[in-house]
């Protein structure tokens, strides 16, 4: 290999392509690596985690931002778009190796299930069990649902330290409290 002469004078890149003589003179050329979606999924969750977005309620919102049509569903466009807006430049067959990795309901996009469990990953059975464990606690009247009504049934107020010190109202304290779920 020779040193090429031609110095580019500008800013812009110049690239030379030289052919080589004889085909045993040539040097083999390395084929990018392709990016799986495992890899797609690492770097996410390495800048959402920067972020502080790795909990769940960080992931609903994160998963909103990239809702730009708020059908509750993630296709191509919004994946590659809106990650871009969080630092994640990926081109389209990436996005397609990451819809792959996410997508369980072969929908072509991502629902906000599947968005969770690609980036929190799957449960243990322990942890499983501590759920299951609460959402019973959760559901008072046993109809399988748990509503706002069920979770405020529960919530004693109180017991807050600013009720119990005359800083807030126990009103006020119910509606702090239901306002940090998303309905």
């Amino acid at each position: 290999m020779r040193e090429n002469t031609f110095k580019a004078t500008t800013n812009e890149n110049s690239w030379v392509f030289e052919l080589a003589q004889r085909a045993e003179l040539a040097e083999p050329v390395e084929v990018a690596a392709r990016y799986s979606g495992e890899d797609i999924v690492a770097d996410i969750k390495e800048v959402l985690k920067s972020r502080g977005s790795m909990m769940i309620r960080g992931l609903g919102r994160v998963f909103r931002i990239l809702d730009d049509n708020r059908n509750r569903q993630l296709d191509a466009n919004e994946i590659k778009w809106g990650l871009k807006d969080f630092g994640i430049f990926l081109d389209d067959e990436q996005v397609s190796a990451l819809i792959t990795k996410f997508d369980r309901d072969n929908s072509k996009t991502v629902n906000f299930d599947e968005f969770l469990r690609a980036l929190r990953g799957d449960l243990n059975e322990s942890r499983l069990g501590w759920i299951k464990k609460a959402y019973d606690k959760l559901d008072v009247n046993k109809d399988g649902k748990v509503t706002l009504d069920d979770v405020a049934r529960l919530y004693d107020v109180s017991h807050h330290p600013d009720v119990k010190d005359g800083k807030m109202s126990p009103e006020d304290a119910y509606r702090q409290f239901m306002s940090m779920w998303d309905t």
